[in-house]
């Protein structure tokens, strides 16, 4: 029978093998009688060889009716054979054939054996190729995925190579029953070194050689009976991507967090450096403006009243004015005319930086120096020199002021200008002796 062979065309081909076997059967029996009649002298009239004979006839008319209806279904029309050798043994042609009867019944005999030989050899072939229940589980068993086939009941119908061996890794037997080896797999009654977790509602078994397979249980209705499918797939490499994910998913989760909080805060932190931006601009503006005073005060001098009247009109405006109202070299010139008011020199060795935001950087510390030049060491001239190499900016404050008795404590001044300069990985150096020296260095063009 053919892979693709219908049902009733089947039934006749194997009820065609079974009359020819009958009839081969036939055949054995009456050489059997010819050789018996033989050795008492009566082949033609031996007892019972002439039913045979008859029956032989009967088989042989069978054997044709089906080949007709065989050849009607299936086109093969190398069955005439199959009538054509069965009729070489019918008892009129021994009686016409008379001694070449006995050639004509070998050659029959060869027919039979060799088509038997090629039918067997069909057969093979169609196991081995076609689609039977062995194949099938041959083709299961050899599948990477575990399955197990069941009745409602759990009864097992059918379970391949890999699920038993799952069986036996996860929870240390082979189970006999579906449902009860899956209550086993959800409830984590697992081998030591083995756990049980879920997956978008599934059930994921860990081995202990970290292999990850999950679970999926199905109802099949075929032909109105529903059975159960259990399946069980090999997804490591997944649950590490999953694993892995998940990981980075708690650390985004950290970093929104903080991000959270920060940006919360950001308004506190945004205050908090408006108002040190704002002391440091009112200490660089007051600070300079009392030193003169002082300064005048010191020496006994009558402050210069146009100079006061100035200052006193521009005061309040020069506090609500950030640092970018004038340039660096403006700032310059205007600290240095500011003091000359009060007999105090200011020189410039050096140009400033082009930038606006370096040069106003060291500005402030130019300011400083100046202001604590003449308030604290009493100086009448103050040196300021700049040097600029290809990736750095050096600035060195002097003066010719007492140096200080005691060590400098830094206050708002000279602290605040360290923090402006910490972002900009710059560094401020306060030396006192021999002489007084404030020292800068400003990385970048």
């Amino acid at each position: 029978m053919g892979c693709g062979a219908k049902p009733h065309v089947s039934f006749f081909e194997n009820l065609l093998e079974m009359l020819i076997l009958l009839h081969i059967i036939v055949l054995s029996v009456l050489r059997g009688q010819a050789v018996s009649a033989h050795a008492n002298s009566s082949i033609l009239y031996s007892a019972g060889y002439g039913d045979l004979c008859y029956i032989a006839v009967g088989v042989v008319i069978l054997i044709a009716l089906l080949i007709c209806i065989v050849m009607v279904h299936t086109k093969k029309a190398r069955l005439l054979l199959v009538i054509a050798f069965a009729c070489l043994t019918l008892p009129a042609v021994e009686v016409a054939a008379q001694s070449v009867f006995v050639w004509l019944y070998i050659a029959a005999l060869l027919f039979w054996l060799l088509r038997g030989i090629r039918v067997c050899i069909h057969r093979y072939r169609e196991i081995r190729t076609g689609i039977s229940s062995v194949s099938i589980k041959n083709t299961i068993d050899f599948m990477q995925t575990g399955v197990i086939f069941s009745a409602l009941d759990g009864h097992i119908l059918l379970s391949n190579a890999r699920m038993s061996e799952l069986m036996v890794i996860l929870t240390g037997k082979i189970h006999r029953n579906a449902n009860q080896f899956y209550e086993a797999l959800v409830s984590g009654e697992l081998r030591d070194g083995c756990y049980e977790t879920e997956y978008n509602g599934q059930v994921v078994c860990r081995a202990p050689d970290q292999t990850a397979w999950i679970f999926a249980k199905t109802m099949l209705q075929i032909r109105n009976k529903t059975y159960i499918q259990l399946t069980a797939d090999d997804i490591t490499k997944r649950w590490a991507l999953t694993e892995q994910l998940r990981q980075q998913e708690n650390q985004l989760k950290l970093r929104s967090d903080e991000l959270k909080d920060t940006i919360a805060n950001l308004h506190i932190l945004s205050r908090e450096k408006e108002l040190q931006n704002t002391k440091l601009h009112a200490h660089d503006i007051l600070g300079g403006w009392l030193t003169m005073l002082l300064h005048a005060i010191r020496n006994e001098q009558a402050p210069d009243l146009d100079m006061l009247r100035f200052q006193s009109r521009s005061l309040l405006h020069n506090l609500k004015t950030g640092q970018g109202a004038a340039s660096p070299q403006d700032k310059f010139d205007s600290l240095r005319r500011s003091f000359e008011t009060i007999g105090v020199e200011i020189c410039l060795d050096g140009d400033l930086p082009g930038g606006e935001a370096k040069g106003h950087l060291l500005m402030d510390v130019i300011g400083e120096g100046v202001v604590n030049a003449v308030r604290h060491g009493f100086a009448n001239r103050v040196s300021v020199r700049i040097e600029h190499s290809c990736d750095r900016w050096r600035l060195e404050v002097t003066d010719n002021g007492r140096p200080p008795v005691r060590p400098i404590i830094e206050g708002g001044g000279i602290g605040g200008v360290r923090k402006k300069l910490e972002p900009h990985g710059g560094t401020l150096k306060v030396v006192t002796i021999p002489s007084f020296v404030l020292t800068v260095d400003l990385p970048g063009e």
